[in-house]
């Protein structure tokens, strides 16, 4: 296997795996879809891994371990809720009080690592301080901003910029997803790991469907779209992560339609949709869509700051009608 994300990052990466001289902490900041997530997992596996030549070598116990999503010696820390809590910084020094199961390493990977709390953020900088040894942090982060800057310090930081959508397009058709298709997630989610998740999702069709139904609602000022919201969303009890790729959908509907709309149409997402965006680019400005975008993208915000579900969908239904 070859790194998730070609170029320096990874290059570095494995001079230190290679050269045995790994920092004690990592940050990776970057962008959802930047392959930060993938380069992470990839990196844990080999420093778990108990091979003595290339790492990960995919055949020890320790890279079998990994696969199984079971490894003693990895620990994956993600929000509660919308933040990162200090009860969740105590149960990892907890577990890495204890001796290492099966590695020489123990590897802990903090994902949106800017959403802790005040609290969580101090209690993980005494263990960056003073950590176990040995063993290897990774946290990943979009904002470097909302991080303590001695957290910072005590960190290698890695940039990730955002991968071109045709090299995510070109491998997500290697994973034998069909052209179409490849080109739509690789612009919706610009990651191979988050498209294949997305494409994966049991409710991937029903999104779709969703989205293009509510388009065409709202192009037509019908109160239908709060009907079809109430039968095809709220009554099938949607998960938080489902709405939220409904939303990412929706705004890149809208980003298609204004490309279309300024002449871009070379650069829309989903050309099976091009005739259906012609028609409601004639309804609307640029001005009008791209408060459209925004507005689609403020509810996002505030659904992930625990917003009420209905109300902000129901209310985002409506501000895209209006004008």
């Amino acid at each position: 296997m070859t790194w998730p994300v070609a170029g320096p990052v990874a290059d570095m990466l494995s001079r230190s795996l290679e050269g045995g001289r790994m920092a004690h902490s990592y940050l990776f900041l970057g962008a959802e879809g930047s392959g930060q997530v993938e380069t992470a997992n990839y990196f844990a596996k080999a420093i778990l891994c108990e091979s003595k030549g290339a790492r990960p070598c995919e055949t020890c116990i320790q890279c079998r371990r990994f696969e199984s999503g079971n490894h003693p010696d990895l620990i994956v820390i993600e929000p509660d809720g919308n933040a990162i809590k200090i009860a969740q910084m105590r149960e990892l020094q907890k577990a890495f009080a204890l001796k290492s199961m099966e590695s020489v390493s123990k590897v802990y990977i903090i994902h949106q690592a800017d959403k802790m709390t005040v609290e969580a953020a101090n209690s993980l900088l005494k263990f960056l301080e003073e950590p176990s040894t040995p063993v290897v942090a990774v946290l990943l982060a979009e904002a470097k901003n909302k991080l303590l800057p001695t957290i910072i310090s005590r960190c290698q930081v890695l940039q990730f910029p955002r991968r071109p959508v045709e090299v995510v397009q070109e491998q997500l058709q290697g994973e034998g997803i069909s052209a179409s298709r490849a080109r739509f997630l690789a612009y919706v989610k610009q990651s191979l790991g988050a498209a294949k998740e997305f494409a994966g999702e049991e409710r991937f069709a029903e999104i779709l469907t969703l989205v293009l139904q509510l388009t065409e609602e709202i192009a037509a000022r019908r109160n239908n779209a709060l009907f079809t919201l109430q039968e095809k969303v709220f009554k099938q009890n949607w998960q938080g992560h489902e709405i939220d790729a409904m939303l990412d959908c929706l705004s890149w509907w809208y980003r298609d339609v204004l490309y279309v709309r300024l002449g871009m149409e070379a650069q829309i997402a989903a050309e099976a949709h091009l005739e259906r965006y012609r028609q409601q680019a004639m309804k609307s400005s640029p001005e009008r869509l791209l408060s459209m975008i925004d507005t689609i993208l403020n509810t996002k915000k505030r659904l992930q700051s625990n917003a009420n579900v209905q109300l902000s969908l129901e209310h985002l239904v409506l501000q895209l009608q209006e004008g």
